[in-house]
């Protein structure tokens, strides 16, 4: 029983191999010897050489000094210095000055670093850098553990790569799974000049450059992406939000907010679904719009960059509020048109057909087009529907107020005569023609001229009955005019999103 147990000690003595000389001494009480030249020392499978060394044969420990270098046949660990502290029992190393640790691809550059040869872990502090391929660290301190590949790094921390530069307080890499988790504020830089910010770190799998945070910010050139979660694959162009999104979109000063976005670079196409609402600003008043998804498109083709928004679209505007089923919004054009049962009020007028488009110049609204069963009700002073219908309708605005309204095909009008001197009705005029054109005055019909033999009829106050005061398709809808209010609050979860929408967004996921 005694030969094993001695013989296990013995594997741990530091041994001298090899010196070209040899001196006695003491120093605090405890005996050394001092070697110099081609000294070479040897315990179990490592090797350390140096310039010259005090051995304390008792204590098991060495202090080394110049040209050192420690070599392990068993994993070919190879760490160079300046200066060596090395105790045999713990087999701990202080290594210091000009540190170089090589295991396998990686190579650890520092002044202070202690190695823990029973466990292959070390630790540097005061500074390092760590190459690994393409990959270069730097920090105030670190922590490599070469058989599980773990890598820990705090303060200061930079990770560059030919892709990317990351910046963090704390660094949790692994070599193996190339996955790489920071923890407190996080940057990282693209070669591409994208930037993604978190207050609370994230996880980044280096190598497909795929990035998960918490609580942060993408930015690139023209847009800038915020969210409680975002999710970035620059493999695939793609971008993706969670929770409080918003989106700015940079070239067209327009912001959009909503619960998800995914933003594909590649095809530029992106899409914020849950409860999503877009901001533009038009000179002095600012357009809200509110639907159950928003996509923006650029197309390629003709440059051409559009705003979809669909199923529940609502709109307001001080001057302009509407809504409709679906929309899209030329940016480049500046047109906004509206499809399925769209409706719009501006002041006091209600406006209907088939299919609106609008166009705007220079943020004014300059041009309102109206195709297929167009219908507009005018307020007068003392509150009565004016009505005017037909095929075709096309407004023209000046300031943002309706100035003239030109009316093709099968055109229809039914106006309220009032009294000049009191506003008292004398009765209604009701005219049917193929076209006809008004002229308004701070928003109210002035002038009408009609074309193609006129068909009218005057009703006095006293031969009125109900069905004279409306023209077929009369609907007057003041209820459904949105308010501000209406846009920005969420519709409710079982009205938000139709069966399609809903299966798409579903497919998609």
């Amino acid at each position: 029983m005694i030969l094993p147990v001695f013989s296990a000690f013995a594997q741990q003595r530091i041994r001298l191999r090899s010196s070209d000389s040899v001196e006695g001494g003491r120093r605090d009480g405890e005996r050394y010897n001092k070697v110099t030249g081609n000294v070479r020392f040897i315990q179990g499978t490592t090797e350390i050489s140096c310039d010259s060394a005090f051995f304390y044969r008792r204590e098991n420990s060495l202090e080394a000094f110049g040209h050192i270098h420690i070599f392990d046949q068993k994993d070919s660990t190879s760490i160079r210095s300046d200066r060596l502290y090395y105790s045999g029992d713990m087999r701990q190393a202080q290594l210091r000055d000009n540190v170089i640790y090589i295991d396998d691809s990686v190579i650890l550059y520092t002044d202070n670093m202690d190695y823990n040869m029973i466990d292959k872990s070390a630790h540097y502090f005061n500074g390092g850098r760590i190459l690994n391929g393409r990959n270069e660290l730097t920090s105030s301190s670190g922590y490599y553990d070469s058989n599980s590949k773990n890598m820990r790094f705090y303060k200061k921390v930079v990770f560059e790569n030919p892709e990317n530069t990351l910046k963090a307080d704390t660094l949790y890499y692994n070599l193996l799974s190339d996955i790489a988790r920071t923890e407190g504020p996080t940057t990282i830089i693209s070669a591409d000049g994208q930037t993604v910010y978190s207050e609370q770190g994230g996880e980044f799998l280096m190598q497909s450059r795929r990035i998960t945070i918490q609580s942060g910010t993408i930015e690139t050139e023209s847009f800038i992406l915020k969210g409680n979660r975002l999710f970035d694959d620059k493999s695939r162009g793609i971008n993706r939000a969670e929770g409080d999104v918003y989106m700015y979109s940079k070239a067209d000063d327009i912001i959009i907010t909503g619960d998800h976005a995914e933003n594909d670079q590649v095809n530029k196409i992106t899409k914020v679904y849950g409860n999503p609402v877009m901001k533009k600003i038009f000179m002095q008043d600012t357009l809200y719009l509110a639907a159950d998804t928003l996509v923006s498109v650029d197309i390629k083709a003709d440059s051409g960059r559009y705003l979809l928004a669909y199923h529940h679209v609502r709109f307001f505007r001080t001057d302009l509020q509407g809504i409709a089923d679906s929309l899209c919004y030329d940016i480049n054009d500046s047109i906004l048109y509206l499809f399925n049962d769209p409706v719009l009020w501006n002041t006091g007028n209600q406006i209907e057909a088939d299919s609106i488009n609008i166009i705007f110049r220079e943020n004014q609204i300059e041009r309102m087009n109206l195709t297929d069963n167009a219908f507009i009700v005018l307020t007068d002073t003392v509150g009565n529907l004016n009505q005017l219908k037909g095929k075709i309708m096309t407004g023209h605005f000046e300031n943002n107020i309706i100035d003239r309204l030109d009316v093709d095909g099968n055109s229809e009008s039914l106006f309220y005569a009032l009294d000049e001197e009191d506003n008292s009705l004398t009765g209604i005029n009701r005219i049917l023609c193929s076209s006809m054109a008004i002229r308004f005055v701070n928003s109210k019909a002035d002038n009408m001229t009609f074309y193609t033999n006129p068909e009218a009829r005057f009703i006095p106050p006293h031969q009125i009955a109900e069905p004279d005061r409306h023209l077929a398709g009369f609907n007057w809808r003041q209820d459904e005019r949105p308010t501000l209010q209406d846009v920005l609050e969420p519709i409710p979860a079982e009205d938000s999103m139709s069966e399609e929408t809903t299966k798409e967004i579903t497919a998609e996921k």
